[in-house]
């Protein structure tokens, strides 16, 4: 398996930029694309898990569903109640 934070037990997605996540290990926030000395690899143990390609909360009985259809799975998503102020105005 490629090590690489999104691939971590450890990180979550944030809700809205999927490339970014926060590492509870570290206690900061990381790029999906990186990985440190806490990497573990990524485990479906949970009873809800967060669908990235749905956008959703699913339970264990619907994780091989969306295993199956592919789907990015995490054990949960971080939401950033700030993240409306990192926005730019057009």
């Amino acid at each position: 398996m490629e090590k690489r934070c999104s691939k971590c037990n450890s990180w979550l997605p944030h809700i809205h930029y999927s490339y970014i996540g926060y590492c509870c290990r570290k206690g900061d926030v990381s790029h999906h694309e990186y990985y440190c000395e806490f990497f573990s690899e990524l485990s479906f143990e949970e009873e809800f898990l967060w669908c990235e390609s749905c956008k959703v909360l699913i339970s264990q009985e619907e994780l091989e569903d969306h295993l199956s259809r592919g789907h990015c799975l995490f054990r949960g998503v971080f939401v950033d109640r700030d993240y409306r102020e990192e926005i730019y105005e057009g």
